[in-house]
């Protein structure tokens, strides 16, 4: 019969499967969105989500969607600059307008 492993043992193995240490460090990019993009840019799309590879933002309508997609190669090396893992970014448009939080 084989003794249950410790938990302590466990966790680290789990976790670098999940990739959660770098999947936590990609949220940064959404705190410090405004700083990557602007505070007029960050008016209408904010980032909302990330997983191991992806920044999921969302914004206000198809023009600044088209826009965003045009700039994602400058956005993406600004990215770099933070030290994450994210390759792409996906911007789908809101239901409901994109405000900063704490402005209006």
């Amino acid at each position: 019969m084989k003794f249950p492993e410790r938990i302590s043992r466990i966790m680290p193995r789990v976790l670098q499967v999940m990739n959660i240490n770098g999947t936590l460090k990609n949220w940064q990019v959404v705190r410090e969105w405004e700083t990557i993009v602007g505070a007029s840019i960050a008016n209408h799309a904010r980032a909302v989500s990330v997983d191991s590879e992806n920044l999921f933002v969302v914004v206000d309508n198809p023009v600044w969607q088209s826009q965003l997609f045009l700039m994602k190669s400058e956005i993406l090396r600004k990215i770099k600059k933070y030290d994450v893992r994210i390759k792409d970014i996906k911007f789908r448009i809101s239901d409901i307008p994109v405000r900063r939080r704490g402005h209006g």
